[in-house]
């Protein structure tokens, strides 16, 4: 691409858009640490003082692939949901399987608070978190429709809480060879759909007391 400076906001949304998708594949490569702004500029055919002008930081670039990401997530979490009645137990499962699909979304769940979020301004953190807050109330609207006994106040607090867990979780389902041999080696279970089956019955015993009859 020969870069030119954009000159209107659906210029500036197609150079973001660039950045966002170049850093996506470098993180298909390297570990979140290994990427550096200079990685990012190169991939995305950018000078790094071209990149100053859309972000600050390598980790504000990854707040606007985790907002393009948990919105695919949401959307697809709403199509599957076709029926008007489900069971906690068939919930938990949709709810679970959707999520375990996204790999990258997790990953980057598992360190926002403790790498992503520190070394963004604050500007890109009020949108950050305005716009996971938008993605939420649609996550908890769906969850009024499909049990609306549930309360406002409850289901905002259950997506919260699902949100940590998937935090804690993800490391749990992507275990190395070395840590599985370790917890062999002390007789815990390394097994993927162990841990899978814990969040899912987890999200149940969330989800059941809030359901009135």
């Amino acid at each position: 691409m020969n870069w030119e400076r954009a000159r209107n906001d659906e210029q500036k949304e197609q150079r973001i858009s660039e950045i966002v998708q170049a850093t996506a594949r470098l993180y298909e490569k390297y570990q979140f640490e290994e990427i550096t702004f200079a990685l990012i500029a190169k991939e995305a055919n950018f000078t790094r003082s071209n990149l100053y002008k859309y972000f600050n930081t390598k980790e504000e670039v990854f707040l606007e692939l985790i907002k393009h990401d948990l919105s695919i997530w949401k959307n697809e979490l709403i199509k599957t949901f076709q029926k008007k009645e489900y069971s906690t137990e068939e919930f938990a499962n949709i709810w679970v399987d959707t999520q375990t699909k996204q790999v990258r979304l997790l990953s980057l769940f598992a360190i926002l608070f403790t790498s992503i979020e520190k070394k963004s301004s604050l500007e890109s953190l009020v949108s950050f978190k305005k716009k996971i807050q938008e993605e939420f109330g649609g996550l908890v609207k769906l969850l009024l429709e499909l049990f609306p006994s549930v309360s406002l106040d409850d289901g905002t607090e259950f997506s919260f809480s699902l949100f940590a867990l998937s935090i804690g979780i993800y490391p749990m389902l992507n275990l190395t060879e070395n840590q599985k041999k370790a917890m062999e080696l002390t007789g815990m279970n390394s097994d993927y759909q162990y841990y899978k089956n814990i969040y899912i019955k987890s999200i149940e015993s969330l989800l059941q007391p809030l359901i009135k009859v």
